[in-house]
């Protein structure tokens, strides 16, 4: 196995156990649960193969799901996020979405900042919508995954300045 690969496995078990260990018990104001396994999908290298990224979402939601008893709530989100997150690239970082740093390196703040909230509000939403299933609970759908993405974004953007070298 190359060194990449094993940063790559020990950074996803890491993401993971923290996920399940400390973010899962919170309930900030009774109901925010901060999803911080998303980070995985933010720093996927475009690179890499696409197939992996949705194996790697669909591993990534089941093991969640099972762990917090959400019917595939989780599952279905990530797999979701993993095969937009190409569009959501482009749409974010313009040309400069094919360059295997375009993330990182010389795009405004302001494109990565949409980067990641796109891909966090997407899950949140797609996520509250299955957990509640009731179109007459549209406007409490749109105050959790708003709230919930919020509170995601904050922690996932400092935990991605920490862990970057930018």
């Amino acid at each position: 196995m190359n060194r990449e690969l094993l940063k790559n496995i020990l950074f996803y078990t890491i993401i993971l156990a923290l996920q399940l260990l400390i973010f899962n018990q919170f309930k900030l104001f009774g109901f925010i649960t901060p999803f911080i396994y998303l980070i995985i999908f933010v720093h996927y290298k475009i690179t890499y193969d696409k197939t992996i990224l949705l194996i790697l979402g669909f591993l990534i939601g089941l093991i969640i799901d099972l762990s917090m008893q959400t019917y595939g709530c989780h599952t279905f989100s990530t797999i979701t996020i993993c095969y937009l997150r190409g569009r959501i690239e482009k749409n974010s970082f313009g040309v400069n979405a094919n360059l295997p740093s375009a993330m990182i390196k010389d795009t405004p703040l302001f494109s990565r900042i949409s980067f990641f909230l796109s891909l966090i509000a997407i899950h949140s939403i797609i996520y509250y919508s299955l957990i509640f299933f009731n179109i007459n609970l549209l406007s409490t759908i749109f105050l959790y995954a708003f709230i919930n993405s919020i509170a995601t974004f904050i922690i996932i953007w400092i935990i991605s300045r920490l862990i970057s070298n930018n």
